[in-house]
């Protein structure tokens, strides 16, 4: 078999530079043998460096790293505030009681039971809700005490909340109340004739979408800042739309009334208090 030109060339290269190719395989294998072992140290020196963080985090795995008694007690609603308690003398040795709450929470509807007690006599427990970020006056009749500076007390018990997360789901009452008109007992009705008690007459329209079984009309006698005299007017049957001639009176002496405050209320959280659409 004879060689070609080409073949023969490269055999005599190969021949001639033989030993310098051998050195040049051998130095570019252990130029190789130290890459791959600086790797290897390298890549374990950081192994045993991140080693104490990786089980830190494997370990922190099982761990509630999430405080719920912290956030629980951040989100729970704050407490009903009484801004006021007050007796008014309605008639000898008798006495009704106001109170006015306030609900601080802007995203919380709380249900909840009130009672009055004057002078150590219990009142019944009643029924009440306050929507976010609303006042209410609370109120009871007829107590009866002989003491001249009688010691009233509100209790707002069982308090249940519940989460409002679009306030624009509440269903509010659109009440404007108007022509408010208070007459003194004495007041000239004819020429012939006085009032024998006092009133307050008003007008009540019902501009909401929504028709009413009950709703109730608070009525607060002011002298200044002081409350002389509380009532309730009851009315049925509230339709959407509709005007009422309401009038609240009261048979025992009255100062001088300053300021008449009517605060509607109807039950919007109770479905069944909603008249069915005609």
């Amino acid at each position: 078999m004879f060689l070609t030109e080409k073949q023969f060339k490269f055999a005599y290269l190969f021949a001639k530079y033989k030993s310098k190719i051998k050195w040049s395989i051998v130095a570019g294998l252990v130029i190789l043998n130290i890459i791959l072992i600086g790797f290897f140290v390298f890549k374990t020196f950081f192994y045993f460096k991140d080693r104490k963080n990786y089980q830190i985090m494997i370990d922190s795995l099982s761990k509630n790293l999430i405080d719920y008694n912290v956030i629980r007690e951040k989100n729970k609603p704050k407490d009903l505030v009484i801004l006021l308690t007050e007796s008014v003398k309605s008639e000898k040795q008798k006495f009704d009681v106001v109170s006015q709450i306030e609900n601080l929470n802007s995203q919380f509807v709380a249900q909840y039971d009130y009672q009055f007690v004057l002078d150590g006599m219990e009142g019944k427990t009643k029924t009440n809700f306050i929507l976010p970020n609303e006042k209410k006056f609370l109120m009871d009749f007829n107590f009866e005490s002989l003491s001249k500076n009688s010691i009233v007390e509100c209790r707002i018990k069982n308090v249940q909340w519940k989460r409002i997360r679009y306030l624009s789901k509440i269903l509010k009452t659109e009440f404007k109340v108007e022509n408010i008109k208070y007459y003194p007992a004495g007041a000239q009705i004819t020429i012939n004739k006085k009032r024998d008690i006092n009133q307050v007459d008003f007008e009540v329209i019902n501009n909401s979408s929504y028709s009413f079984w009950d709703a109730i009309f608070k009525v607060i006698l002011y002298q200044n800042k002081k409350i002389i005299g509380v009532n309730i007017i009851p009315t049925k049957q509230f339709l959407s739309r509709e005007k009422k001639f309401l009038s609240a009176s009261w048979n025992n002496f009255l100062p001088l009334v300053t300021e008449v405050i009517i605060e509607p209320e109807a039950d919007t959280l109770n479905i069944k208090n909603l008249m069915p659409v005609k």
